[in-house]
């Protein structure tokens, strides 16, 4: 259930935080490092582990990024100057048989901007 007070205003709020989200999923460390706070936390299924501000980005510099990717069951929740988003995800790179998730991330605002302070992926068992 979303919950945000000004129904139109949020439709569009909402929209954009699902464009973010999904901009993280395909760009790289350029776009992470613009849009996330320097010490956001990834809680990222192992190898990867639980990566903190410029793990994240050391890792992401020769990981090769998911082509697509498509998200299921959203919800968005407002909480002050934070917005949490949970979904389940599909992603597919390389040829690759998809790449299914549940996924939490939190942003914060922060001087004016909304900035990824963290997110955990689960993947989920077929």
């Amino acid at each position: 259930m979303t919950q945000f007070d000004d129904r139109t205003a949020n439709l569009e709020a909402s929209a954009n935080f699902w464009g973010e989200e999904e901009n993280f999923w395909l760009e790289g460390p350029d776009y992470y490092r613009a849009h996330m706070v320097p010490d956001a936390v990834m809680d990222f299924p192992e190898p990867a582990g639980i990566l903190k501000g410029e793990q994240v980005l050391a890792a992401l510099e020769n990981a090769p990024r998911w082509e697509s990717v498509v998200f299921f069951d959203q919800d968005i929740e407002s909480l002050g100057n934070k917005v949490r988003l949970t979904y389940r995800a599909e992603a597919w790179k390389n040829g690759a048989r998809a790449y299914e998730a549940t996924c939490e991330s939190t942003y914060v605002k922060t001087g004016g901007d909304w900035l990824l302070t963290a997110h955990k992926q689960v993947p989920v068992d077929r």
